[in-house]
């Protein structure tokens, strides 16, 4: 049984984006954090967005999301900064890091493989690797 008091609901969740490959100016880049699975409640309030995949699946909620627009090349490491809300309940079972990069009009990268933040994890940067979206 867990008797620690709940922490305070605001997060930030910070790290780098690696595509591999310097982006063009005007790159959009999205970074999203997302609850997944049963158990999902509608809070009624701020930027959670309920969304439903294709075939039926998990619900997800996206909790908070960052959109930047390059307006230069980015040849490295490009930086995040997430800010959302959730309970420390929450975080002990772990959120989704979701990001893309699109530009000319296509996602060019996305994350193909799951990256989890928990209670535990979230102090620290995180390091999200890029597959070309056309794989």
């Amino acid at each position: 049984m867990d008797l620690a008091p709940e922490g305070a609901r605001n997060r930030v969740v910070t790290g780098t984006l690696n595509p591999g490959v310097a982006l063009p100016v005007g790159a959009e880049i999205l970074v999203r954090v997302i609850q997944s699975g049963a158990g999902i409640r509608d809070s009624g309030s701020g930027p959670d967005i309920p969304v439903n995949r294709q075939g039926g699946g998990a619900t997800e909620r996206i909790l908070g999301e960052q959109v930047n627009v390059l307006a230069t090349v980015a040849g490295g490491p490009v930086p995040f900064k997430v800010e959302f809300e959730v309970e420390d309940a929450v975080l002990r079972r772990g959120v989704n890091l979701e990001a893309r990069v699109s530009y000319n009009g296509r996602v060019r990268f996305r994350t193909v493989q799951a990256h989890v933040v928990t209670l535990a994890s979230i102090p620290y940067p995180q390091t999200l690797g890029l597959q070309p979206a056309d794989r």
